[in-house]
């Protein structure tokens, strides 16, 4: 299985699934789809290289690394182009290119948390796979 992700319908809110070979890989694929959600971001736009440590069980480590999202935009005003989530031995470690969000072309709205309502992180022998609804 090779990672992606996909907008499901939903009345008032934002929900995407995402999935991928790896624990890793999954949660990459659903910080891009909550980026997709409201922001393009231009490849030329210049960048900075940010990196968080995360621990925790799998379902805090993927609430913690969209969270991390909503918060750099919140407080430093900032939306990752790419985003890449790394193993270490206690959770993850992710490393940010952001971008100033006077860069960025908003497409939908401003994402405000991660709804634990609907949450779900599965994993088998294909993979991994998340569904997630976001409060906007």
């Amino acid at each position: 299985m090779s990672g992606g992700f996909r907008f499901l319908p939903h009345t008032a809110d934002i929900r995407f699934e995402a999935w991928g070979t790896t624990r890793e890989e999954c949660f990459a694929q659903a910080a891009c789809a909550l980026i997709d959600a409201f922001a393009e971001v231009p490849a030329a736009a210049s960048a900075r290289t940010t990196s968080a440590e995360l621990d925790g069980g799998d379902e805090q480590l993927l609430l913690a690394v969209l969270d991390e999202i909503i918060y750099r935009l919140d407080a430093a005003g900032t939306v990752p182009r790419s985003v890449d989530v790394l193993p270490t031995p206690t959770g993850l470690a992710l490393e940010l290119s952001e971008v100033d969000a006077d860069r960025v072309r908003f497409t939908g709205a401003a994402p405000k948390a991660i709804s634990l309502h609907g949450f779900s992180l599965t994993h088998d022998e294909d993979g991994w796979r998340c569904t997630v609804t976001v409060d906007v």
